[in-house]
């Protein structure tokens, strides 16, 4: 996951690798997301999460930690 600020020009296709997607999303997407990564994570026993979910649940974590680590440190509100 990379970031990049709203008040930065579009850098093109070619900045985008072919395993990334670009996407525009709110403060309060981000959060939603992170919160339903969490829940998952709760709901969901080990032994299944990766059948269910399609990743393993480090993987979940490690996505929903830096999901927060963007809203920490990118995103404060002004």
């Amino acid at each position: 996951m990379r970031f990049l600020h709203p008040d930065s020009p579009w850098i093109g296709d070619e900045e985008v690798a072919d395993d990334e997607l670009v996407i525009a999303t709110t403060r309060d997407e981000l959060i939603t997301l992170a919160g339903a990564i969490n829940e998952a994570l709760e709901a969901v026993d080990e032994w299944e999460f990766d059948t269910r979910l399609g990743v393993t649940p480090d993987q979940a974590k490690a996505l929903r930690d830096r999901i927060n680590d963007v809203l920490r440190s990118e995103l404060r509100p002004e």
